[in-house]
């Protein structure tokens, strides 16, 4: 039986257990930079048993538009900040991964930039029509991501995740909905995946073919016309040949069927998605998605070959949950997944709130469709 609790290698990773906290949007830089909120989380998170952890979204490309409280990984001035953070988690043993991301046409707020995307497709969550990349702008987005990579080398990261999932820019080129190009970026599932083919390439010859690169992608958008079951096997193929290290399976889109978090009733909810990739491709594979009981992961890893388990809003509710369990209280997390810790002026828990930012975070979740 698969031990969670044991060390292992996931991804060309160490790591001292199979938990990962899956990435998420901390909400607390400032302007761009680590702050020590964001440091006491991670220091939080490490404390508490977690054994490796994907940052919130780090923002790179000159066409992003990033809010101030979203970490920056745009230029050197911001290495020695994440240098701070990453020491942070491994002087207590855990690893960290520098999940890189552009939003694409997805904003929530006003853009800064023009609004760049593969088609001219508007999105349907703001009613923004973005203009289609050029490709001179997909060449200098692609060196982008390569520089941004070596940076978070230099910052003491142990890895970077592409972002694939979730409707953000090269989730969108993945999707026929959104990827209409009828240049070798688009027409099919196998031109829509060129770009990470070469992302990955980038990084690769930039930090070092050793370096770690993972990647989280979307199982299903649930989305009419997007990414199916059959077109994200496709794209893990493709990309299991040309260097990728982990596949962390997650589904679903803002204006889907199915969002990226579900309520409580939902458990395990990418693990067939996962296992499929797992079972068939020799990448490593991890997780996410309704994962709150311990008995549930065990038999996940002990009935699979799925190499590691992601929590994002149960970790946020208890940053010591790993250690209770591995300490024998097996309860289930705490987390009722409501999505109120998604929270624009920092990431915490809904339950910890005071009377007026709980009224704040009400008008947020009704906003972001999260309650009626």
């Amino acid at each position: 039986m698969t031990n969670p609790f044991e060390n292992c290698r996931i991804g060309n990773i160490e790591v001292k257990n199979r938990f990962i906290r899956s990435a998420t949007h901390e909400s607390m830089a400032q302007d761009g930079h680590v702050s020590e909120n964001i440091i006491n989380m991670y220091k939080d998170l490490s404390e508490g048993g977690t054994g490796l952890i994907i940052t919130g979204y780090l923002s790179f490309a000159t066409s992003d538009s990033h809010s101030p409280s979203t970490m920056r990984i745009s230029d050197d001035e911001f290495i020695p900040g994440l240098a701070s953070l990453t020491k942070a988690a491994h002087d207590l043993g855990t690893k960290v991964v520098a999940q890189i991301n552009h939003s694409g046409s997805q904003l929530f707020s006003k853009p800064k930039n023009r609004v760049l995307a593969p088609s001219d497709i508007v999105d349907p969550v703001n009613g923004i029509k973005p203009e289609p990349f050029s490709k001179e702008e997909i060449d200098s987005f692609i060196k982008e991501f390569g520089k941004a990579s070596l940076r978070a080398k230099k910052a003491g990261f142990d890895g970077v995740q592409i972002h694939g999932a979730h409707s953000y820019l090269l989730s969108k080129f993945l999707s026929p909905k959104y990827n209409t190009r009828n240049d070798e970026y688009g027409g099919n599932i196998d031109s829509n995946t060129k770009i990470i083919v070469e992302i990955i390439k980038e990084i690769k010859k930039q930090c070092g073919n050793d370096f770690p690169v993972w990647i989280k992608l979307n199982g299903s958008d649930f989305e009419e016309n997007g990414i199916t079951e059959k077109d994200f096997y496709r794209v893990c193929e493709i990309i299991s040949k040309n260097g990728i290290d982990a596949i962390e399976v997650s589904s679903g889109v803002p204006t889907g069927k199915f969002g990226p978090s579900r309520t409580i009733k939902h458990k395990a909810y990418n693990l067939d998605f996962a296992k499929n990739i797992a079972s068939n491709l020799k990448t490593d594979t991890i997780v996410v998605g309704g994962l709150r009981e311990i008995d549930l992961i065990e038999n996940i890893l002990k009935d699979s070959e799925i190499k590691g388990v992601s929590l994002s809003r149960a970790l946020v509710r208890e940053p010591g949950l790993i250690k209770r369990w591995e300490q024998g209280k097996r309860e289930p997390a705490r987390c009722v997944a409501c999505n109120g810790c998604y929270n624009p002026k920092g990431t915490k828990c809904f339950f910890t709130l005071n009377d007026e930012e709980k009224k704040f975070q009400k008008k947020v979740m009704k906003l972001m469709g999260f309650t009626k």
